[in-house]
Order: structure tokens, then C-alpha cells, then sequence
């Protein structure tokens, strides 16, 4: 029987969500289908990686979908160009066994033919295959980071967002990711990056080239009344779906509505009676 999660990411066939179709087709279109590069930057327990989640079976179909989590890079990882690329090949090759593509296996080996043949290849070496790898795809390489503040504090990381945007800026050339989605608390964009050694004063922006990413991650009463239908369907306390719904601010709505509903045995006034428990 699905509940209301509280805890980490969200799943449609274990618990109440709302749905998230619109969303999704808003961000494929007016990012993704665009070839944009953006962050999605909210608070803790906003929804983020269950919208990337969302996001990547949503575009599963038109786009390769390579799906990180920052969160799983030990701090070792971040110590030099080198490790840092050779880790990432490796997660990049792991996140293509989840792929469902003709070539899948092909361009999976070209990332173990980098690390097997390039052993001490950095992040310029890594990128070449990269490149490769995107120009030999049956479809266009969409790349998404989750938890990208675990490395923000580090160089190499800061050296990592300026190929992707060298990378993107030569794009009508050199074959590159389609669109690069980075998720995290803060805002990355405006992280600096030393230009020359010698010089103390002169920064610029690696990440510049991303685009706002404005869509609202609050839900309207009729979103949420949708939600807490599927719920009614199942406990049939008699609750006005409406009422319920209006009570909730939308700012508050995160992908599944964290309420600890016991609408099954106290009815709506349970809830109305402790509307602080919305978080």
C-alpha cells in the first residue's frame, strides 16, 4: 500500500505524489529540447532528485540519460585532475548499464577503453572521449549531476564545469552533451574561476553559460486535490479533497506532499487540526 513519504526520494509505485507530467514536458521543452545547461537549486527536501528522477524517465525515450550523484564521490576523488576524471569515467560507465540503447554497449567500452588505455588521463583526455562518445550516439547525451554542492569547494571541480562550457560554446563544431542538468542547494553559477595562475584579481564565471531556471516547484490545490484523490481512493475517509487541498500552501508542497495524513482513521480534521506538521 503506497503512504506519504517524508524521507529521501520519492517513487510513484511506493507512494502519493503528485503528478508530474506538466512539469516534465515544460522542462523538456523549454530546456532541454533547447540544448540548455542549467541548475536547479533549492532548499533540502524541495524535490530535486525526485524531479531529476522524474526527469530522466521522462526523457528516456528521445535522449540518453547519464544520471550522477555527487554524493557517492568520496572526498579523495577531488584531490587532482587525474583521479577525479578516472572516477568519473567509471560513473559515467555505470550509469550507461542502466541504458536501453543499440549502441549502449558500444559507447560504454569507450569509456573503459579511456580508462584502460589513458590511465593517467585528466580532464582534457576524458573530455576527447566524451566528445566521441557523443558524436558516435544513436541519440543526444543529456548529462544530470545531483548533489552538486559536495564538490563545489573543490578546484578540479570548478576546472570540470569550465570544459563543459568550453565544450558548449564549440558546440557547432565539436560533439557535446545536449544539455547539462546540475541540482543542488546553492547556486554553482556563481562559483569563480581563476583565469591565470599569476594573476589574483582576474575571475570569470565557469558556469556563465547556464540558463535561469525559473519553472515554480510549488503545486496548485488542483495538483495537490489530484494527489490526496489517489489517497482517498484507497482509505475512503470522506475528506473535502478541495477543502484539504486549499489548506495546503503550495510553497510548502514538496513531490509528494510530506503530511502525516491519519485520514484513514481520524478523517479531514485530523489534518486541519495540525496544519504546523506540513513541512
Amino acid at each position: 500500500m503506497r503512504y506519504f513519504n517524508t524521507e529521501g526520494l520519492c517513487r510513484p509505485e511506493e507512494h502519493y505524489m503528485v503528478r508530474l507530467d506538466d512539469r516534465m514536458e515544460q522542462i523538456q521543452k523549454l530546456f532541454v529540447d533547447r540544448k540548455k545547461y542549467f541548475v536547479i537549486n533549492r532548499g533540502r527536501q524541495y524535490g530535486k532528485t525526485t524531479t531529476l528522477r522524474a526527469l530522466e524517465e521522462y526523457l528516456k525515450d528521445d535522449y540518453i540519460v547519464l544520471s550522477l550523484d555527487f554524493q557517492e564521490v568520496g572526498t579523495e576523488s577531488f584531490a587532482d585532475s587525474v583521479i577525479f576524471s578516472q572516477t568519473l569515467a567509471r560513473k559515467l560507465g555505470a550509469a550507461f548499464q542502466y541504458i536501453e540503447a543499440e549502441d549502449q554497449e558500444q559507447l560504454q567500452n569507450m569509456l573503459y577503453n579511456f580508462r584502460k588505455e589513458h590511465p593517467r588521463g585528466g580532464l582534457d583526455e576524458l573530455f576527447d572521449c566524451i566528445s566521441s562518445i557523443c558524436g558516435r550516439s544513436s541519440r543526444p547525451l543529456v548529462l544530470m549531476i545531483d548533489e552538486v554542492d559536495s564538490a563545489s569547494n573543490n578546484q578540479v571541480f570548478i576546472d570540470f564545469l569550465a570544459q563543459l562550457r568550453a565544450y558548449y560554446l564549440k558546440r557547432d563544431k565539436t560533439p557535446t552533451f545536449h544539455s547539462v542538468i546540475l541540482a543542488g542547494v546553492y547556486n554553482i553559477k556563481n562559483l569563480k574561476l581563476k583565469l591565470r595562475p599569476e594573476s589574483e584579481h582576474q575571475y570569470n564565471s565557469p558556469w556563465n553559460i547556464a540558463a535561469a531556471f525559473r519553472l515554480p516547484m510549488s503545486f496548485s490545490e488542483t495538483q495537490i486535490a489530484g494527489m490526496l484523490q489517489a489517497y482517498e481512493a484507497d482509505y475512503h475517509t470522506g475528506m473535502d479533497l478541495q477543502a484539504v487541498a486549499a489548506e495546503i500552501p503550495g510553497r510548502q508542497a514538496q513531490m509528494q506532499m510530506q503530511m502525516p495524513i491519519r485520514a484513514h482513521r481520524q478523517g479531514t480534521a485530523e489534518i486541519r487540526k495540525h496544519p504546523d506538521r506540513v513541512k
